[in-house]
């Protein structure tokens, strides 16, 4: 069995269906995307999304593979509740999402949450930017 070559990273993958599903991908309005895992000092406002494990192919051919990434939400210095709401409305958009879509050629089969709505992470207190994550799932098909 031959497997396809990936035609584009799974984080920019992400990255590109949330703006497809309409996330305001501006970093003057909104909270901007950014690959991780590494996690920068700015913009004050960013999703970075990191891809992770899962449970691999769901189908006996290979032909859909399920693996996570999680978005972790940082909003402005001493403003706890900007990032919980960005949060929140980058779990509904997840979550409300017409799927199946393409995305550069990679079909997105499905995407879900994998736990519990956004959680708040530990607050650096040298730091005091509030930040939220989140884990999903998602299945794709032929990348």
């Amino acid at each position: 069995m031959t497997h396809p070559v990936p035609a584009i990273a799974r984080t920019q993958l992400i990255i590109n269906l949330m703006v497809a599903l309409g996330w305001q991908n501006i970093p003057e309005t909104g909270y901007l995307l950014i690959p991780g895992p590494e996690i920068l000092s700015a913009p004050d406002r960013a999703v970075h999304i990191t891809p992770g494990g899962g449970p691999g192919y769901v189908t006996e051919e290979a032909g859909a593979d399920c693996w996570s990434f999680q978005a972790r939400v940082r909003g402005p210095d001493d403003d706890p509740l900007a990032p919980e709401l960005a949060a929140q409305l980058f779990d509904v958009t997840v979550l409300n999402g017409s799927y199946p879509v393409t995305v550069n050629g990679v079909p997105v089969i499905n995407l879900a949450r994998m736990g519990s709505p956004p959680v708040p992470m530990p607050l650096n207190p040298q730091d005091r930017r509030f930040e939220y994550t989140c884990t999903y799932l998602i299945i794709t098909g032929g990348g």
